[in-house]
């Protein structure tokens, strides 16, 4: 690695529709450049960027990967992300880290539902993009269909280069800005019968870059042309302002279009320096703007967590203010907790080489820090600029896990909190009510894979389940001075204790309260927590179907008591007694999940998102336009939502995505009561 200058240094993202050719273009990048000796292949596992087991089997990229490498006198940092959507979150998570994106989609199929949610995570981010269509040696290659689609995406494509011929006749591109033909074998005239659509692309490239400036409006409007300096001029402003998205083509496994794209890269996307300063807070918590500048306070943020067999736990970060040399004091400003670090890794795939620092710009990885996680941010020791945390997308469905060995329990979990430290979009939790263990993910194939890793790296094995409904119970009625008696006599000291009780329902989501109403010593001071101890106890199974119960109050009336048999334990069991029998009186009730869904589909969609919904006894209360797709709010009882990714899946072919999380609970209908107690019955019979 070279000590570059933040104006000569450039990290940006592959990103894209699953299997639309980003990690194949990686690799002819990286070949181009030097910086690989030989192209490699990910049908043939070659692939330097695909270096996982399951990358390998799959021909998929299913975790961010990072490379490093130079190129003439700049150092660039190429970082290729998963298309499919179950793994695409790692890319919108490295997207907040990188400065320039390439937007790849086929020249065989245009932009799909990967391409444009990748695409609208970049522009949310402000961040300049290039695209590239890929894949012009295909068959049913269409490049002008291709360009079309991007303007579906609501996009201002700005071709630089075309095809030099497509499908088997595919043989390079034309260069619209030298206006030359670029092959294998090299530079050439552009041939005959393409000159005229040649110089026609050009024409349109110099109108779509005038008219986002005035300046060069005036002066295409007077001469009719612009100067090359002039149209890459306008080229830089629209594409660093978004104004602008240039278009090139090509084929990765082909090594078709790579130079072209190289330059571009370097000379249209912005530099770590061209890209301006980062928001960031002070000490004091002020708002303040961070260039980047080696000479700056330090500053970083963590975008990927690697474990690495090796190395242990890597962590990578993206410099963004001063530098870093190893055996560095840092804090994590996250956390609130100060790190050492070590080494300096540069990353190259699945290599790692040793760095003697770092600096604004820089990506790097370095081991076994403590408390740094995915998003944190990274500051000088004794606290300096705090950039902002990167947001961790919410995982959208569950499964409950359980270890296929009990001996094997405890290094189920603690194997599988490592894996979920190395993917945050993953979340390990115990759901109390219930008791199961739930691994949540992006997807049904995220979480397959993640248990795929865990039989490899660590040698266990889990059972995925459909995780249990956390239904509870409260009562719709008040019942009142309900007796609770517990009376035995088998010679010698007895026990003696009654209570009596009334209860009555709470506003929903007020928990259960013990009043205390004793008066005259009916029920002896010292005995009353043992009442309340027992009716406490007993709301963690109703009488419906073992549920908790919740929303009760709880008071406790009168009672009786025997100055030689009465004692603690009798009168817990009185109030346990005396609770169950009250809340039967009070008509109890079965309560339900209820979660606030966000639904994002293509508009045509929408039509067949609300009648599925409605047949989830959903309750819409949204839909509004968010660009070319809908956002549709609802409230959704959370056993119709357990397998709702399939079916969203299957009713968009792909192009939806949602989110979910806990809004209330609400009174279960008659036929889920039913049918919950008849389980629950069943469950309890079978036992």
């Amino acid at each position: 690695m070279k000590n570059t200058k933040p104006s000569d240094t450039y990290c940006f993202a592959l990103v894209g529709h699953a299997g639309d050719g980003k990690t194949s273009l990686g690799e002819a990048i990286l070949h181009a450049s030097g910086a690989r000796s030989a192209l490699g292949r990910v049908a043939d596992g070659t692939s330097c960027l695909n270096y996982l087991p399951e990358e390998r089997e799959r021909h998929h990229t299913i975790s961010s990967s990072v490379y490093a490498f130079d190129w003439g006198d700049r150092h660039l940092t190429l970082v290729d992300t998963p298309g499919d959507t179950n793994f695409q979150a790692e890319g919108r998570i490295a997207l907040h880290a990188l400065d320039g994106a390439v937007l790849v989609l086929s020249a065989a199929g245009g932009a799909k539902v990967g391409t444009q949610r990748m695409a609208a995570a970049a522009r949310a981010l402000g961040m300049p993009m290039l695209a590239f269509v890929a894949g012009i040696d295909r068959e049913h290659a269409d490049f002008e269909a291709a360009v079309a689609s991007l303007r579906g995406l609501e996009l201002s494509p700005a071709v630089l280069t075309l095809p030099l011929g497509t499908e088997s006749q595919a043989r390079g591109v034309i260069d619209l800005l030298q206006m030359r033909a670029l092959g294998p074998g090299g530079e050439s005239e552009i041939p005959a019968e393409l000159a005229e659509a040649a110089q026609a692309a050009r024409e349109t490239l110099t109108e779509a870059v005038a008219e986002c400036d005035d300046a060069l409006l005036e002066k295409y409007l007077e001469s009719g042309e612009l100067a090359e300096e002039d149209l890459v001029r306008g080229l830089v402003a629209g594409t660093r302002d978004g104004r602008l998205v240039p278009v090139l083509c090509g084929s990765g496994p082909g090594e078709l279009g790579i130079a072209p794209l190289l330059s571009a890269l370097v000379n249209l996307l912005p530099s770590a320096e061209a890209r301006g300063a980062w928001s960031a807070r002070d000490p004091a918590g002020a708002e303040i703007r961070v260039e980047p500048s080696p000479d700056g306070p330090f500053a970083a943020v963590i975008f990927k967590t690697i474990i690495d067999r090796y190395a242990g736990t890597l962590s990578v970060m993206r410099v963004v203010s001063g530098r870093l040399v190893p055996d560095s004091a840092l804090l994590d400003a996250t956390a609130d907790h100060r790190e050492r670090v070590g080494k300096l890794l540069l990353l190259r795939g699945e290599e790692h080489v040793d760095i003697p620092e770092a600096g604004p710009g820089d990506i790097l990885a370095v081991a076994k820090l403590k408390s740094a996680h995915t998003g944190h941010v990274l500051t000088g020791e004794k606290g300096g600029i705090r950039l902002a945390e990167i947001p961790i997308p919410q995982g959208v469905i569950s499964y409950a896990i359980q270890p296929k060995l009990k001996a094997e329990e405890d290094k189920v979990y603690s194997s599988l909190g490592r894996l979920v430290e190395e993917d945050p979009t993953l979340h390990l939790g115990r759901e109390a009510s219930t008791g199961e263990f739930l691994l949540s993910g992006m997807g049904e194939l995220h979480v397959r894979t993640t248990v795929g890793k865990l039989q490899r790296l660590f040698g266990v094995e889990v059972e995925l389940k459909r995780p249990k409904v956390p239904y509870r119970e409260t009562v719709r009625g008040r019942a009142e001075k309900v007796e609770g008696k517990l009376k035995k006599q088998t010679g010698g000291k007895g026990m003696f204790g009654v209570c009596y009780l009334t209860v009555e329902p709470k506003p929903r989501g007020d928990g259960v309260e013990f009043v205390d109403e004793i008066v005259g010593g009916s029920i002896p001071r010292n005995l009353i927590p043992a009442v309340e101890k027992g009716v406490l106890e007993a709301c963690h199974a109703g009488p419906l179907a073992g549920y908790p119960v919740v929303d009760i109050r709880i008071r406790c009336v009168d009672g009786k008591h025997h100055a030689v048999d009465s004692n603690e334990m009798a009168f817990k069991l009185a109030g346990s007694f005396g609770f169950k029998a009250a809340v039967e009186k009070a008509h109890p009730t079965l309560l339900e999940p209820v979660m606030k869904v966000e639904i994002v589909v293509p508009s045509e969609f929408v039509g067949d998102i609300l009648g599925d919904l409605s047949a989830r006894r959903g309750r819409v209360q949204s839909s509004e336009g968010r660009g070319t797709a809908q956002v549709i709010q609802a409230q959704v009882p959370m056993a119709e939502m357990l397998e709702y990714a399939s079916t969203l899946t299957s009713l968009t072919g792909g192009q939806g995505e949602f989110h979910m999380e806990f809004s209330h609970y609400d009174e279960a209908p008659a036929q889920v009561r039913e049918k919950v107690i008849a389980e629950a019955s069943a469950a309890r019979a079978g036992s």
